[in-house]
């Protein structure tokens, strides 16, 4: 989902005042239910489906064409489309009361003014007195936001790593902690909708949003994703700590021809069936409400326009019975950027016909409401597939419980809003990636008494947050979190013994001397280097590049050349081209984009406090010649240069321990049904607690299609104390193997193909038989 830049400056719109709308009433409907009468819709002792038949059936064409449109919360506020401003009541009354819109986003900077926990519940407090009490139906306001690494737009709140570095952990039981937290504090706030998680694999890091995918594998996609969502929606989707959780981007988004974002993607039917939809379809078992579409076009066909994606995919054969909503504006794209449709009339024709149930317009209801209304006035679109669209809105209003309680307490948005700082700190500490340690520089401890850090990442707190952080493409001027920066993180983790001593370095060529010169005084110098922020877009590798700034690149290699040990901490979404900055470091950590407890994890790790254990959720390509590049990639002809050649792996990762892995047992038979029981004894030989994270991978010799050389089919993610042995057991389900057999097209249903499968974890390995079904 898009926002586009404000006009106005930040200073002129943290300026403006809020408007608190005094308006009276306790609740329930507004002037068109009489108060001695009892409806059955706001009924709540009957069955869902019962209430929203009664609803559906009072309401006219306007009032249900309203439900599907949503309109960005600036459009309601100041004297402009991108205003700040106060909340404007004369645009209040046209939009929610005149056309009846059901539906309100904060696209990303959309706040309030003043940005505070409090003010953003105050606000929507005041837009649901409005729906309920003024309109009509009194039918409440479903308010949607893209929280996608804690409630990340409201200024003070806590961040939580982005989805890669998230990925990085392989702990579904960690991200489901982190989704649970940014739910009751999306919902503490007045907000029921989280656009979030994104489900598209990222297999191409010049996408410029593949940091918020989590990562190439599509295994390891699906289980984080089902925890995601779990998380988010709670045992009880009506409970104060839920919220309705967004697949997003509907399918193959993240696989552009050209690595460009909102490009046309070409994807083979079998490559979408087995690596693209199995995330989505993970997501749904696990109960996801909604579903956004993708913004670009698959094979030909904008998504926004495909219903064999939106309704013959997605709804026939996967069983969504929820939401499917557009992103930002991306109907009238059908016109303006893939021009499949001649007029914004046969856009919106085509578009809720193939299967978009509401309208991120975001600006001007008022059209899309007059044009959907039209169609059906004139029979192009039917009045049944607007009951459907609607039926399927009032459903999620109603499970979330908004008709009983529509309102939120002001008083408690603060407190669930800033909670949880040590799980975000865990969660930086866990994603964390350790790809070289040379001479175990690493941990660092008393012998290195003079610690020199420096490096731009040093003391920007905006590049450990990136995108998504307060404003859409990242911390905006004025609204700088109060975030503890890797520097002084350092200084305030480092033994007494230990001076940390910070020089800026790496922005401008004249600091270069400086930053020289003291590194030749310390006894260790770290360099903390990447990328600023961005989102979408403005994120391409071709917008951006694909390597770190020359300034950055100058930084260490004249550190190198001190002959100083070099520690390089990388803040950054992707794997960057490292070339000379992976040979002149001497240990080299990949934070991700860690979030507002990221100094303090990496401080943690650097200082020995707690074991770096993540492992890469993507490959890491040498050079732009291996872009796209994958661990599963298919079998290819005998060549002098090998297939499959990063500079580090999928699922690579040092630790400050060891592990040895003995006693593979793998079940010898399993049926085309049934499970494959793996064990395996995993021991940390060394001397620090330290996580391993256990993978399970399967090979087949032969196949009746060509397949990848492995694939990934379990995994798990153990503690262990030094010299502790732990058996680690795990069930996979045979139809892990499941592959699209047949001729190109890759229409056939997919089927587990019988025979003998190898499958290998620590450097062991066994065999199963699977039988036929």
């Amino acid at each position: 989902m898009r926002a586009r830049r404000p006009r106005m400056s930040w200073k002129a719109l943290l300026a403006a005042p809020l408007l608190v709308l005094a308006v009276g009433g306790s609740g329930g409907p507004g002037t068109g239910v009489r108060a001695d009468e009892r409806p059955a819709y706001l009924d709540p002792s009957l069955p869902v489906p019962t209430r929203v038949e009664d609803l559906l059936s009072r309401m006219t064409l306007a009032e249900k064409v309203g439900q599907m449109t949503q309109i960005n919360l600036t459009r309601l506020m100041g004297r402009d489309e991108w205003d700040r401003g106060p909340l404007n009541e004369a645009w209040l009354q046209r939009v929610l009361v005149d056309h009846h819109v059901g539906s309100i986003l904060s696209g990303g900077g959309a706040s309030p003014v003043p940005n505070d926990p409090e003010t953003w519940a105050t606000v929507t407090h005041t837009l649901q007195r409005w729906a309920v009490e003024r309109t009509r139906l009194g039918i409440p306001i479903l308010y949607g936001v893209d929280a996608v690494h804690g409630h990340n737009n409201v200024l003070g709140a806590t961040l939580f790593p982005h989805q890669i570095g998230l990925a990085a952990t392989w702990d579904t039981a960690l991200v489901e902690e982190v989704a649970r937290v940014t739910a009751r504090a999306v919902r503490a706030t007045g907000i029921h909708w989280d656009f979030a998680p994104v489900a598209d694999v990222g297999r191409d890091f010049r996408w410029g949003r593949f940091y918020e995918t989590f990562g190439e594998d599509p295994l390891l996609a699906s289980e984080l994703v089902a925890a995601s969502v779990r998380g988010l929606q709670g045992e009880d989707l009506s409970s104060q700590g839920a919220v309705a959780a967004t697949l997003k981007h509907f399918v193959g988004y993240s696989q552009p021809l050209n690595g460009q974002d909102r490009s046309p993607a070409l994807i083979p039917l079998r490559t979408l069936r087995e690596v693209f939809l199995p995330p989505f379809e993970a997501g749904l078992r696990a109960g996801a409400r909604t579903v956004m579409a993708n913004s670009g076009s698959v094979n030909g066909v904008p998504v926004h326009a495909s219903a064999y994606l939106l309704t013959e995919v997605l709804r026939r054969q996967m069983g969504f019975t929820g939401v499917v909503v557009s992103d930002w504006q991306d109907i009238d794209k059908l016109v303006t950027v893939h021009r499949v449709a001649p007029t914004f009339e046969e856009a919106v024709r085509r578009s809720i016909l193939a299967g978009v149930d509401m309208y991120m317009v975001p600006l001007d209801a008022e059209r899309f409401t007059r044009t959907l209304v039209r169609l059906v006035e004139t029979g192009a679109v039917p009045m049944a597939r607007i009951d459907e669209a609607v039926r399927r809105i009032l459903t999620l209003k109603m499970e979330l419980g908004l008709f009983e309680r529509p309102y939120v307490d002001p008083q408690g948005a603060r407190e669930a809003v800033q909670a949880g700082e040590e799980l975000a700190w865990r969660a930086a500490v866990a994603s964390i990636t350790l790809l070289e340690n040379r001479d175990g520089l690493l941990p660092l401890g008393a012998r290195h008494r003079s610690v020199l850090v420096t490096g731009p990442g040093a003391d920007d707190v905006a590049m450990l947050l990136g995108g998504w952080s307060v404003g859409w493409q990242g911390v905006p001027p004025g609204e700088v979190p109060t975030v503890v920066s890797v520097a002084e993180a350092l200084r305030q983790a480092a033994p007494p013994e230990v001076t940390v001593r910070h020089v800026a370095g790496g922005r401008r060529a004249e600091e270069l001397s400086g930053v020289v010169a003291a590194a030749r005084d310390a006894d260790v110098v770290v360099a903390v280097v990447g990328e600023t922020p961005y989102a979408e877009g403005e994120g391409d590798a071709h917008v951006r590049g694909y390597r770190l700034s020359p300034e950055q690149q100058r930084l260490v290699s004249a550190l190198a050349s001190t002959g100083k040990p070099l520690v390089v901490v990388l803040l950054a979404g992707r794997p960057l081209i490292l070339g000379e900055v992976a040979q002149g470091a001497d240990a080299l950590l990949m934070a991700y984009l860690p979030g507002s407890q990221g100094g303090r994890a990496i401080a943690s790790v650097l200082f020995g406090e707690a074991s770096p254990g993540g492992r890469l959720p993507f490959s890491w390509p040498r050079d732009m010649v291996q872009v796209p590049i994958s661990y599963d990639h298919l079998r290819a002809e005998e060549s002098p240069t090998p297939e499959y050649d990063p500079l580090y792996s999928f699922g690579y990762g040092l630790s400050y321990t060891r592990f040895a892995y003995r006693d593979l047992e793998v079940s010898g038979q399993a049926s085309a049904g049934g499970v494959i029981e793996v064990r395996v004894s995993v021991t940390n030989t060394g001397e620090v607690e330290a996580d391993e994270v256990v993978q399970v991978y399967a090979s087949k010799p032969f196949a009746t299609v060509v397949r990848p050389e492995r694939q990934l089919v379990a995994f798990e993610r153990v503690r262990l104390q030094p010299g502790e042995s732990r058996e680690v057991r795990l069930a996979i389900p045979v139809q892990r193997l499941a592959i699209v057999p047949g001729d190109i097209l890759g229409e056939a249903p997919m089927v587990v193909e019988p025979g003998i499968y190898r499958l290998t974890v620590g450097g062991l390995s066994g065999e199963v038989t699977v039988s036929s079904p």
